[in-house]
Formats: structure tokens, C-alpha cells, sequence
């Protein structure tokens, strides 16, 4: 029997979690502009630094709880309450240490007074982060994003509206980063609400069977995160002490092309997730990956020079080859997502972890190779050259072990 078309409620999703994901930064640069005119570049430099250090401690807050949730809750939506409530409590307490450690760590390192205290002001949005992404993961599993783009909507709304105020009334930095926490808060409390109405109460009792084992596979999902998140980032740091800032400035010039161009097929595979699950076939996967990343590539390998002149101006014309080699890029990486997404799936986040770390290894050993003569180019080849044997290994162990459902 042929699976079922496409479902328009993937689709739709996609496009609100792509939306989501742009719309966010373009927000959040608003209080970038304020600080910088209001506080010059000793406020902006405490500003981004404080984000810095909560995007660090941010990574481990989850302990990769959004994967299970939606997993878990996708393939049992009347359990989803009792798995969110063991979730919350969780992220909680690893939240809760985590802030210290930030504190902590914001107090070891010698920063000024102000540093320290924007530091320990935003420190406090560990907590709300990762229960955001709980509540997110939630939503997903029951396939309704447009409460997560609400949410982030209210959220932005106080970061924006409420810090730029206080700004201009005469507030320092600690009252900005202070009202994007408060709208960190207020995004989940609402989230909470909606969910309550919509029949999922987080206000559950914790079940200690499931709180087992979320704690005992969380480590994996967490890890494999991590390696994921520095396979992405390793480069832009051994290209900066092999061949200077200068090679990095074409590479990340590039790179910020590559960032938008898999925004689609990386929403498409977060909303084809849930839905993979619970188990509910999907027909044309693969022609639907094609279609959002090779006419994307195509575009950009023959237009780079001009685009790149377009964007940020002649001096980044250098940038065309290394754009043209990583663009390249977007097409195994929409097909690793989908073969992730698989693994975990099938309860294979181990063979996941397993092949994140060897492709970590591999992009490091690649690109010290391949940099101090190449640069910013070498780079490049490097992450179109492991993305692509990422996936032909995701494949070979999806064709191999234990046996996976013939729809996925």
C-alpha cells in the first residue's frame, strides 16, 4: 500500500518553525542596536559576552530532553503530560546547577564588576531556556507549532519592547538582560497555560519510572548534541589560530549563507519528526529534501561573487569560492537530518552519538590538514566532505543492526 502524500500539516509546520528561526535574530538585533547606542562598545561587548556564556551553559541545560519528549510524547500523546512534568523537574535541577557553575565561573575569570553582574543577571534564564524547550518539544509532539511561534512572539516582545524601555529611561545592562529573562518567563508560563487548555497538564506527579529513564538516556541525546554543536564551530576556531581573521571573516561571511540556507530543510525534518514517531508513514521525503536544497545550491553556486558583493560589499569577494564549495553543503546535510531523525526514531541515539563524535574527529583532523594551505577553502571542502560521508555512514547502520519499520 503507497503511503500518504505529504501531509499539509508538515508543510505548515516547516514553515512556521523556519519563521520562528528568522524572525528571532532579527528581533533580538533590535536590543543589539539599542545597547550599542546607548551603552557604546564596553555595553555591547558585557551584552554579547553575557549571551555568549548562556549559549554555552544554554547547551547542556536541555540534556537533550526536547528529542525524548517529542519521541515519547508523539508516539503517546495521553502520556505526554507525565513525561513533560518528569521533564520539567529534571531540566530543573540540572538548570539550577548550571546557573551556579555560570556564577561561579563569571566570578573566577576576572571580569569587572558590571561583566560579572550581566552575567549573573542572565544566568538566571538557564532555568526558563530549557523549560522552554521542553514546552516546545511538547507542542511538537502533538504537531501544533503555532503556539511555539506565540510563544516566542511574547518572549521577544519583552526582550525588545521592555529592554529597549528600560534602556532609554536610564536602566543599565543588568535591566535589559533582567527583561529578556522576564520574557523567557512569561513565554513559558504561557505555554503552560495553553497546554493545560489544550488537555496536557505538566502539573502531573512526577513518575519516577519515567523520570529513570529520561536520566538514563538523556546523557546520550545530550552528548550527541554537543558533538553536533562543535562540529558546526570548530572550524571558524582552528581556522582563526592557523591562518588569522582574515580567512576567518571570508569563511564566516560564507558561513552565514550556509545558516540560512538550511533554516527550510532543517525545519522540515523537525516537524517531519513527531510524525515519523508515532509511526505514520510519509511518501516523497527524499523529493521533498531535494526540492528545498538543490534549487537553493544551485542559485548560489552561480550567483556568489554578485551575491556576496550585494551582501557585505567588494572586499568580501574572496569569499566566492569557499561560499561556492559550502553551499554545497545544504544538500547532504538536509538528508543527514532526515537519517538522524531515523536513528533516534528507531532507538538508535547511541549509533547517532557514536557517528557525531567520529565526524567531529574526522572535521578536526580534515581541516588541520587541510587549512594552513588552503584556508577558508580547505575548510569548506572539509565540512561538504564529512557531511557527505556522515551520511553514507548514518545509511550503512540504517541498513544494518536491528531492523527499522519499512515506512521509515
Amino acid at each position: 500500500v503507497a503511503a500518504p502524500p505529504m501531509s499539509h500539516r508538515v508543510v505548515r509546520n516547516a514553515a512556521t518553525l523556519a519563521a520562528v528561526k528568522v524572525a528571532a535574530p532579527l528581533l533580538s538585533f533590535a536590543v543589539v542596536v539599542a545597547v550599542s547606542r546607548k551603552l557604546g562598545v564596553e555595553g555591547l561587548g558585557r551584552y554579547s559576552l553575557a549571551y555568549a556564556w548562556l549559549g554555552v551553559f544554554g547547551l547542556l541545560a536541555p540534556l537533550g530532553l526536547p528529542a525524548l519528549l517529542t519521541r515519547e510524547g508523539a508516539r503517546d500523546p495521553r502520556a505526554l503530560g507525565r513525561w513533560l512534568a518528569t521533564g520539567l523537574a529534571l531540566s530543573a535541577v540540572v538548570s539550577s546547577l548550571l546557573m551556579l557553575a555560570m556564577a561561579a565561573a563569571s566570578a573566577a575569570l576576572g571580569y569587572d564588576r558590571a561583566t560579572v553582574r550581566a552575567l549573573l543577571v542572565l544566568s538566571l534564564g538557564l532555568l526558563p531556556s530549557a523549560w522552554s524547550n521542553c514546552l516546545d518539544a511538547a507542542w511538537l509532539a502533538l504537531e501544533r507549532t503555532a503556539p511555539v511561534a506565540l510563544a516566542c512572539l511574547v518572549e521577544h516582545a519583552a526582550k525588545v519592547g521592555l529592554g529597549v524601555a528600560l534602556l532609554w529611561s536610564g536602566f543599565g545592562l543588568p535591566a535589559v538582560l533582567a527583561a529578556a529573562v522576564a520574557g523567557k518567563l512569561a513565554a513559558c508560563a504561557l505555554s503552560l497555560i495553553w497546554l493545560q487548555r489544550h488537555g496536557i497538564s505538566a502539573a502531573t506527579r512526577v513518575d519516577f519510572a519515567s523520570l529513570r529513564l529520561l536520566a538514563s538516556q538523556t546523557c546520550v541525546f545530550a552528548a550527541s548534541a554537543l558533538c553536533a554543536t562543535l562540529y558546526w564551530r570548530v572550524d571558524v576556531f582552528l581556522l582563526s589560530a592557523l591562518r588569522g581573521v582574515t580567512e576567518v571573516g571570508y569563511y564566516t561571511a560564507a558561513y552565514r549563507l550556509l545558516d540560512a540556507a538550511i533554516l527550510l530543510p532543517q525545519s522540515f525534518c523537525q516537524a517531519l519528526y513527531p510524525r515519523l514517531a508515532a509511526g505514520v508513514s510519509v511518501a516523497a521525503v527524499e523529493r521533498w529534501l531535494f526540492a528545498l536544497t538543490l534549487p537553493v545550491a544551485l542559485g548560489v553556486t552561480l550567483g556568489a561573487p554578485r551575491l556576496l558583493e550585494l551582501l557585505y560589499g567588494p572586499s568580501l569577494t574572496p569569499a566566492a569560492i569557499p561560499l561556492v564549495v559550502l553551499i554545497w553543503t545544504t544538500v547532504p546535510y538536509a538528508w543527514n537530518r532526515y537519517q538522524a531523525c531515523r536513528l533516534v526514531v528507531a532507538g538508535r541515539q547511541a549509533t547517532d552519538l557514536t557517528i557525531n563524535a567520529g565526524l567531529l574527529a574526522a572535521n578536526v583532523a580534515g581541516n588541520l590538514a587541510l587549512i594552513p594551505r588552503y584556508g577558508s577553502t580547505g575548510a569548506a571542502a572539509v565540512t561538504l566532505a564529512t557531511a557527505l560521508a556522515y551520511g553514507a555512514v548514518q545509511w550503512a547502520f540504517l541498513k544494518r543492526g536491528r531492523p527499522t519499520p519499512a515506512w521509515i
